[in-house]
Formats: C-alpha cells, sequence, structure tokens
C-alpha cells in the first residue's frame, strides 16, 4: 500500500520522472535504481497499442508470461524462471494475489484491463524486507489511470479478429485543492484461442487532495467483472482434450485504497489503509484419463470469498546529504473460504475450506551515499504471523558509481512466503504442517548512461535458490508437503537507444536457467531463453509506426491427456500505425503475429494467427 501514497506524495513536490519508490521505502531518482528495476510508463508501450497486460510485459528482460487459451484461461508470470506465485503483484500499491486459488496464490494477469494501466514498476529478486510474505521472485506495481493534471476526457474503442473488442473512457478533473479521476471500460475477447472466450468491465475512480500546505489526502477505488470460458489446466485443450466441455469461471474484484501524508523537514510521516476483495465461481466439467494420469481430474464446483485489510505507518526521513532512513510498521488480516465439491462417479466429496490468519511487520531501511560515488542500501523486517515462528527478511545493496556513467553493483536478500490457504485448508490434499518456502539471491549487475542519456544498457547476473517448495505427493495419501529446492540462475541483458525525435530502439536477452536442484529436472512451462526487440519511428509528428519481435525459447509442458512433451520455441512480430489527425483525434491499426506463427504456449492451446484490430480515440 505504501507505494501508491508516496507516488502522492511525490507528486506534489516533483515530476514522476524525477522520483519512483519501487523496490525501496526510501524514494530516489529513478537513474540511481538497481539495474533489476524496470519502470514502464504509458507513453513507452501504448505507441505499440498493446491488447493485454500480457503483451507490454512478455519483453521485460528477466520475465517471460503465458497465457493457458489466451484471455479466456489463466495468465502467468514468471520472474527470472521462478514460479508464479513467487511474484507479489499490487494494484496501485494494494496486494491482489488471492490465496484462496489452487495455483498457490499467483495473480492471474489475464483479467486485467490494459487500457486503465499508466505505469507499471518491476522489481526483480527477493524483496521480503521490503513488502513481506509472498515477494521471493520480484514484485510487480501496477498503477491506473490517470495522472493527467490538468482536465480531460478520454474516450477510446477498438476492434478485431475473433471478436476482440474493447471501449474505455477516462476522466481527469483537477480544482483548486484536488484532482478527481473516474474510468470506465470492458474488453471482450473470442475464440483467439479455439474454445476460449473472456470479457471484463470495470469502474474506477478516486481522488488526490491537498489538505494544507504539508499534508495530502489519496483515495482510490475499483470493481471489476470478469466472466471466462475455456478447457481446463492439464486438459490438452482443443487439440487433445477428451472431454469437450469448457471450464466457466466468473469472478469480482473490489479494491479501495486510502492514504495520508504530512511532510516534515526532511521527511514524511505517513498512513495508508487497504482494502481488497475477490470473489470467484468455478464451474468445471474435470478432466478425462489420460496418458499421465489414469484417473483424470473429477468434475468440480467451487466459489471461493477472499478478503484482505493492511495498515502501515511508516516514517522516512534525510538525517543528513548522505543518509536517508525509512522505519515502520505493518499489518495485515486475511480471511478466506472456499465451498466447493468434487463429482466423484455420482458420489460428492465437499472441498470446503475457511481459513483467517493476521502478522504484524516493523521494518527498517537505511540509505548511505558517499562523496567518492559509493553508496549502500539495506533493510530488514520482521513478520510475526499469527501462530507462526516470526520470519526475518534481510536485503544489501552496495553500488560504485565509475567514471564515464559507469555503474558496477551487487546486491543480496532472503524472502519468504507463507503456504497459500488453499494448500494449508483443503480438506482432500491441504497440509496445515507445511512450512514456509524461503529463497535467496544473489546479483551482480553494470549499467551505464551514454552519449547524456540518449542510450542506456545494463547487465545483471543472478542466482537464485528456493527451499521447501510447496509440491504434490500422490500418496497415499494424496498431500501438498514441502519437498523441492529450485535453483535459477541465468543473465539478463538490456539496453534502450533514443536517436533524435524520430526513432527508438529497445532490446534485451535473458537466459534464466531453472531446475529442481536434486534431480536437475526441468520445470513446466520455464524456457531457458527468451529476447525481444522493439523500434519506433516516428516520421512526422502525426504519425508514428512500431513493430516487436518476440522470441521464447522451447520448454518442458505436460497433460493428463499427452504426457510430457516439449513445446517448440517460437518468434512473433506484431506492428502498429498511428495516426493523430488532431491533438484531440488518433486513429490506429495493429497486427499481431504478423508472420501467422502457429504456436503452443500450453500443450493444446494453439494460437490462431494473425490478429488484426483498429481503434479510435477521442480526447476531450
Amino acid at each position: 500500500m505504501n507505494i501508491a501514497l508516496f507516488i502522492a506524495a511525490a507528486a506534489a513536490a516533483a515530476s514522476p520522472s524525477e522520483v519512483t519508490v519501487i523496490g525501496s521505502r526510501v524514494p530516489a531518482p529513478e537513474q540511481e535504481l538497481s539495474a533489476s528495476v524496470t519502470v514502464l510508463r504509458r507513453e513507452d508501450f501504448d505507441v505499440e497499442k498493446p491488447l493485454s497486460l500480457a503483451d507490454v510485459l512478455r519483453r521485460v528482460s528477466g520475465l517471460h508470461v503465458d497465457t493457458v487459451g489466451g484471455r479466456g484461461g489463466t495468465g502467468s508470470i514468471y520472474l527470472r524462471g521462478a514460479d508464479p506465485n513467487y511474484t507479489l503483484v499490487l494494484l496501485n500499491g494494494v496486494r491482489i494475489n488471492d490465496p484462496t486459488n489452487s495455483r498457490g496464490g499467483s495473480f492471474d494477469l489475464s483479467a486485467l484491463d490494459i487500457t486503465d494501466v499508466e505505469r507499471i514498476e518491476i522489481a526483480r529478486g527477493p524483496y521480503s524486507a521490503i513488502y513481506g510474505g509472498d515477494a521471493l521472485a520480484g514484485v510487480i506495481n501496477i498503477i491506473t489511470r490517470p495522472e493527467s493534471t490538468t482536465s480531460k476526457v478520454e474516450i477510446g474503442a477498438a476492434a478485431g479478429a475473433y471478436d476482440i473488442g474493447q471501449v474505455s473512457l477516462h476522466a481527469t478533473l483537477p480544482t483548486e485543492h484536488a484532482r478527481w479521476h473516474f474510468g470506465v471500460g470492458e474488453v471482450d475477447e473470442g475464440e483467439r484461442v479455439r474454445g476460449n472466450k473472456f470479457q471484463v468491465q470495470r469502474v474506477s475512480g478516486g481522488v488526490d487532495a491537498a489538505l494544507g500546505a504539508a499534508t495530502e489526502l489519496s483515495l482510490s477505488g475499483r470493481y471489476s467483472e470478469a466472466v471466462r470460458h475455456g478447457f481446463p489446466d492439464d486438459s490438452g485443450g482443443f487439440e487433445y482434450a477428451t472431454l469437450r466441455d469448457v471450464e466457466s469461471r466468473d469472478s469480482q474484484e473490489a479494491l479501495l485504497g486510502a492514504g495520508l501524508t504530512h511532510r516534515l523537514d526532511g521527511g514524511a510521516l505517513s498512513l495508508t489503509l487497504g482494502y481488497f476483495e475477490r470473489d470467484e465461481s468455478i464451474d468445471s466439467p474435470g478432466v478425462a484419463p489420460g496418458s499421465r494420469d489414469p484417473f483424470g481430474v473429477p468434475p468440480s464446483l467451487v466459489d471461493t470469498d477472499f478478503t484482505r485489510y493492511s495498515a502501515t505507518l511508516s516514517a522516512t526521513q534525510s538525517l543528513s546529504s548522505a543518509v536517508s532512513v525509512a522505519y515502520g510498521i505493518d499489518w495485515q488480516r486475511e480471511e478466506g473460504t472456499s465451498d466447493g465439491q468434487l463429482d466423484v462417479g455420482g458420489f460428492f466429496a465437499p472441498t470446503s475450506f475457511e481459513l483467517t490468519r493476521s502478522s504484524w511487520a516493523p521494518f527498517a531501511e537505511v540509505r548511505v551515499e558517499s562523496a567518492i560515488g559509493l553508496s549502500a542500501q539495506a533493510g530488514a523486517r520482521v513478520d510475526m504471523p499469527d501462530g507462526e515462528s516470526s520470519v526475518t527478511s534481510p536485503r544489501l545493496r552496495v553500488a560504485y558509481a565509475m567514471p564515464q556513467n559507469l555503474t558496477i553493483a551487487a546486491s543480496w536478500g532472503k524472502a519468504f512466503k507463507l503456504p497459500s490457504l488453499y494448500a494449508l485448508g483443503h480438506p482432500l490434499v491441504g497440509n496445515p504442517q507445511l512450512s514456509p518456502e524461503r529463497s535467496r539471491s544473489y546479483e551482480i549487475e553494470l549499467s551505464q548512461e551514454l552519449w547524456s542519456g540518449v542510450a542506456r544498457w545494463r547487465a545483471t547476473w543472478f542466482d537464485s535458490e528456493f527451499r521447501n517448495a510447496i509440491d504434490f505427493d500422490s500418496g497415499p495419501p494424496p498431500q501438498l508437503v514441502n519437498r523441492n529446492r529450485v535453483r535459477s540462475r541465468g543473465v539478463e541483458l538490456a539496453g534502450r537507444v533514443r536517436a533524435g525525435a524520430q526513432w527508438l530502439f529497445d532490446a534485451s536477452v535473458t537466459l534464466a536457467r531453472s531446475r529442481v536442484t536434486a534431480t536437475d529436472s526441468e520445470l513446466r512451462n520455464r524456457p531457458d531463453w527468451s529476447a525481444a526487440a522493439a523500434v519506433h519511428w516516428t516520421p512526422v509528428d502525426s504519425l508514428t509506426l512500431s513493430a516487436v519481435a518476440t522470441h521464447v525459447g522451447s520448454s518442458f509442458d505436460s497433460s493428463i491427456a499427452t504426457g510430457d512433451v516439449r513445446l517448440r520455441g517460437y518468434d512473433r512480430v506484431d506492428v502498429d500505425a498511428a495516426w493523430k489527425f488532431s491533438p484531440r483525434l488518433e486513429m490506429y491499426v495493429s497486427i499481431d503475429n504478423l508472420t501467422d506463427e502457429q504456436y503452443e504456449q500450453f500443450v493444446g492451446f494453439e494460437e490462431r494467427g494473425i490478429v488484426p484490430m483498429a481503434g479510435v480515440r477521442l480526447s476531450m
């Protein structure tokens, strides 16, 4: 919740390009951020007219995304080859991971409307020292629109192949002491992957207000509903599933955030509050027996209801020109219920559970800078969950700014994740004796800015180990257990060049090799290699052309229908053109998968090829 508040406070004193806070409670200039931190602004990705959040994230170094059957299925984020449930996701600073789902609490990125996103902040590495549990592999903070400081209304609409459609409205109204904002939108997607359909509707709003010369208040709210249909996970998709009925998933999400900041001499005192609720109903036909499992998965009905409350009291203080500190205390309460049943040959086995847990966590962080270019940042947090032993999470980073704008840095950290409510409470496979999952990571990074900011490159080597990884043991009795130790090692390379006002080049390459330590066996859906390159060209002020090429290497996968398989790698090219007929009117066309690449992100779920789309935006 702290990120949303610090952004509101920083906006009163500095432009968003000057200060950012992802990965730290001590605000720092963006040029001083770790090479493992990436900030994507709307002006960076909107030129490519993305259809989804996955389209934006897929070309970030160190990050792989996939979707089971398009947006009708589940969208997952893998940071540096780690499991999707090891990434903490925030929306305007509020946690939105759902620990009642069967995926360990991982965030499903498919349901988020990209037309409502203003900025994305990505921090790779263990960040429990800052954010507590769930941040074993990293943190992603998604900040919604708008950030305009002037009165503005923007209306957008787009349509494309496979019944793709988008409509949105965003409005900002600044007054003498406040800035009000409001937005609505709907996104539809038909059978881009056969058997899958998707629809999401959302409404959001809020206000940022100045309560005197030194105090700011920030309030925000959001509500969304999503309806999805697709073949179940592990079924083999349209290509191989024996049962041709699809799974239906209906979900509703509500989010509220409030922040109060009072600026002091050289610092600030902050109170933030967060509320997140997610309800989901799943009607699954199950999965027929197949090569990997002679029993398959029985049909099921599940209704889940999850609520999280959070509060943080924190302070930041500059003790001198060289030393800044942050400290405070964090509180969180999670309430989860699941009401469900499995149809086992006409016998209905209940799968219901209800769990509640709370935790307190004091934290502190210090940043020290020297005149010789050496800087250090250290933080620690002690999480004290109810009924569990306390967990201490440290993090340390040391950097040295060398001549010619070259920076070398090294970092180390530890993180943890409590077992999900599903893993603890499910009556058939849950295990209340599960221990927290843990990680430790080392990084060495090089980065350099060239030609007064015209170009920038960075390289990062990382080595991460995850212990007590939760896995399914077929038994008897079948149960989730702490078993695996996973190691992920690799290199990230990224660079950007802006050639005048007309050209922008962006590229990245990632090697992330994740293996189970004891057996050196591969993990599902984790390609070792991925790469991306983008070029934006503005020949005249009214016309922008862009192209994005993405490469994803081969990966191991499995389904009940087929058993273990290897998915071949693929290359994809997306292009678009946008015309500004006036400052108020823009029209664009885009073609995703221009080369008509036939590929699968999951076995049996084949992407159907070229996706043309056209849209218009009107600003008032």
